[in-house]
């Protein structure tokens, strides 16, 4: 998953989840040459995105609201390079969740698997009873095999809510990619400004 070499997908960003026609690019194109041609600036700030766009993101030099998939700024401020440290950013960020979640999952679950222990006697019992006794008898054996089964049982229940959390934080790394960044891009710019 941690890959320093990005794919064509994520080099040439494109908007997502909007149809562009024919206007739009007209549009686009309009405040490109609003940079070349003075005549047209006063375009250049009625046509920048929204802040809660899922298209949009605020440079990090001048501050100001840009399209994502544009090269570079207005102000000449690389664009995609700032997208593709965001991405390697959030995807280390992934990853040391994950590690934290399963230190803590591991220290927890020393604790339910000495427990599980407890049921070790319950079941030591019968052997020594088989060979003391020189058969099993039915009744006798039932009684001390339901405790110890109800002991592990309940220890198996502990253990999967303990490691769900680390399960899911798994999950999440494994299926990480740029689409998803992207879609939670927005989302992750409204908490961290809030």
């Amino acid at each position: 998953m941690m890959n320093e070499e990005f794919s064509d997908v994520v080099l040439k960003l494109r908007p997502r989840k909007l149809r562009l026609s024919r206007d739009v690019e007209r549009l686009l194109e309009d405040v490109c040459e609003a940079e070349e041609y003075p005549v047209h600036a006063s375009k250049k700030s009625r046509l920048r995105p929204s802040a809660d766009s899922i298209n949009a993101i605020r440079c990090a030099d001048c501050g100001q609201i840009e399209y994502i998939s544009r090269d570079y700024c207005r102000c000449g401020h690389y664009l995609a390079g700032q997208v593709m440290d965001e991405y390697l950013a959030w995807e280390h960020d992934l990853v040391e969740t994950h590690d934290r979640l399963a230190a803590e999952t591991a220290e927890k679950l020393k604790l339910v698997r000495w427990a599980s222990l407890a049921a070790l006697p319950f079941f030591i019992w019968i052997f020594f009873q088989a060979l003391l006794g020189g058969g099993q008898n039915p009744t006798t054996t039932w009684p001390w095999i339901l405790p110890g089964m109800a002991i592990l049982g309940l220890c198996a229940i502990i253990e999967k809510f303990v490691s769900a959390k680390r399960d899911a934080s798994a999950c999440a790394v494994e299926s990480a990619s740029f689409e998803q960044f992207l879609t939670e891009r927005p989302q992750r710019t409204c908490v961290t400004k809030n």
